[in-house]
């Protein structure tokens, strides 16, 4: 094996129409050391360019000198790498025109090698900085940027096909957009991004989804969401046979914030008269949050706010004693978050059922209020095994990416980023059960 294989396998070249000279220099350019090597690219060419008269023989196409070329490839030992490639020029004895040779290193009329342009996708993945990715590849940021753009066309979403089961959300955007906030949706199952949406509001939305085939859009049969009620209108008109489901996050969410809430109501009426226990509520509200069947029975230590022996059931009987109108709020959300943590609906119903007969503080009726309102949504909840968990975890990814950037002007560049950071190098994830009760059959 010759000089020229081991070169090609150290910079990743594949083209063996490129020689090498037996020589490596080393040149500073703008402050920067950078190893160059030194090539020539020549083949015999099949036709003409120009005037697409085949080559037979050198009464066709000959040989007219050479243009060389200075190619950008990756990094070696944190110095940047030339290739000062030598490209045969060809002339035509038929139509008096001259080409030159090409090849897949890099594109016509660039300097910049495929290698990279490939290293930024598979950098531009990862939760960095674009200007950060530039210092890396020795190359500015703008072309970063233009990379990031290329890919616009590739990442486009299919309107002719959507999942059968969808997972929505929203989540913090640029600027720009109207409400500054823009609409993600995934596949339920596979957990793979599908678009994002520049605008979350109804008429927006609407029009949106109507760019999708009707055949695409009566293959949808779930939508997972959270309890924003535009979304509701937005999804029985364009997925028609579509069944809503409410996350179960969210319940939850939505009772131990309408819990919280009397916590603070009941804290701040003994703030002077009892300021101890005033203190307990304050500082130990993750306690009373927690479910009631996850508190320590059994292990006891001690605690700067009580004297003796407490474990996590004693401290919260202690705190719900300050107040019986927060036992009776924790009492009835336990209740309800039990039922569902349970999967029994018949359980989860019935209690909402009975609270109707009993006085409960605003915030809690307006909670129970808003249960009912979703009662259908929240029934198939216990039913599918679906929930928002997993868009919820790219709405975290979404936000290291624009604190990684500094934020983002452009939306078109912070979806495009979204979507190669997660449909790039991101194998898919094996697939739940859909139905709650069901098992995977090996």
């Amino acid at each position: 094996m010759t000089h020229s294989y081991f070169i090609r396998k150290t910079l990743g070249i594949k083209d063996t129409n490129i020689s090498f000279e037996k020589r490596l220099t080393e040149e500073k350019i703008k402050e920067q050391n950078h190893l160059v090597y030194y090539g020539k690219l020549t083949y015999k060419p099949k036709g003409c360019v120009k005037c697409g008269i085949v080559n037979q023989s050198t009464d066709d196409i000959v040989k007219n000198g050479t243009k060389t070329s200075t190619i950008k490839l990756t990094n070696i030992n944190f110095k940047p790498v030339l290739l000062k490639l030598k490209k045969q020029r060809f002339l035509c004895r038929h139509c008096r025109s001259t080409f030159i040779a090409e090849t897949k290193l890099v594109n016509r009329n660039c300097y910049i090698s495929n290698i990279i342009k490939s290293t930024i996708s598979m950098e531009l993945v990862e939760t960095q900085a674009m200007s950060l990715i530039g210092k890396h590849l020795n190359i500015s940021s703008h072309t970063v940027l233009r990379q990031l753009k290329g890919t616009e066309e590739n990442l486009n979403p299919d309107y002719s096909n959507l999942p059968e089961h969808l997972s929505l959300d929203e989540f913090k955007s640029v600027k720009n957009v109207s409400g500054a906030m823009s609409l993600l949706f995934i596949d339920a199952r596979t957990h793979k991004p599908i678009d994002v949406v520049e605008n979350r509001q109804q008429t927006y939305l609407s029009d949106y989804f109507m760019r999708y085939f009707l055949e695409a859009r009566l293959q949808v049969k779930t939508v997972t969401m959270d309890m924003y009620s535009p979304y509701i209108q937005v999804i029985k008109n364009c997925f028609p046979r579509a069944e809503i489901i409410i996350d179960r996050f969210h319940i939850v969410q939505l009772l131990n914030r309408a819990l919280n809430q009397i916590r603070v109501e009941e804290m701040n009426k003994i703030r002077y008269t009892r300021p101890r226990d005033y203190r307990k509520l304050k500082q130990q509200w993750k306690l009373i949050l927690k479910n009631e069947s996850d508190l320590n029975y059994e292990d006891f230590f001690t605690h700067r706010l009580y004297e003796g022996m407490v474990s996590e059931y004693v401290m919260v009987e202690y705190l719900l004693s300050i107040s019986p109108r927060l036992r009776k709020s924790y009492d009835l959300v336990n209740r309800l978050k039990w039922a569902l943590k349970k999967r029994r609906f018949d359980r989860f119903e019935e209690v909402l059922n009975k609270a109707k007969e009993e006085t409960y503080p605003q915030k809690i009726r307006t909670a129970l209020n808003t249960l009912e309102k979703y009662i259908e949504a929240i029934e198939r909840a216990f039913i599918y095994n679906l929930s928002n968990g997993p868009i919820e975890g790219i709405n975290n990814k979404i936000k290291n990416i624009k604190r990684s950037g500094y934020g983002y002007r452009n939306f078109k560049n912070l979806k495009q980023r979204i979507l190669i950071s997660f449909n790039l190098l991101n194998p898919l994830k094996p697939v739940k059960p859909l139905y709650y009760e069901e098992t995977i059959v090996s």
